[in-house]
């Protein structure tokens, strides 16, 4: 898939406050800015390294309210610094995902509205 597509991809915003922890560290590492089926946008405190490579979870709900626990490896495409000072939004592509997390994904998302 071409980094078009890639940008392409239904993205849901999140809207409410949405933690992503580090499973490596256990630290919070940022807020979920957005989601799609190839990558998310946080925001955090600090940048993450170029290229950095981060196994991360956080929690969605199902249609029926369900809670999910999901757990990716993710890759920084991008980071820049946010509005507020000492924050920053970072890009990252989705390079490992279960089935039963890829499905969490989608069903979170929802349809397409292209």
């Amino acid at each position: 898939m071409n980094e078009l597509e890639q940008r392409r991809a239904p993205r849901k915003r999140a809207t409410s406050p949405m933690p992503v922890v580090d499973v490596m560290t256990d630290r919070v590492v940022g807020q979920l800015g957005n989601l799609s089926a190839t990558g998310m946008m946080l925001i955090g405190l600090e940048a993450p390294r170029m290229a950095g490579i981060y196994q991360v979870a956080f929690a969605l709900r199902d249609a029926q309210h369900r809670e999910h626990r999901v757990e990716i490896g993710i890759q920084e495409q991008w980071n820049e610094p946010a509005a507020t000072q000492g924050q920053f939004w970072s890009g990252f592509r989705i390079v490992a995902a279960s089935e039963d997390d890829i499905r969490a994904i989608d069903e979170w998302i929802g349809p397409a509205t292209d």
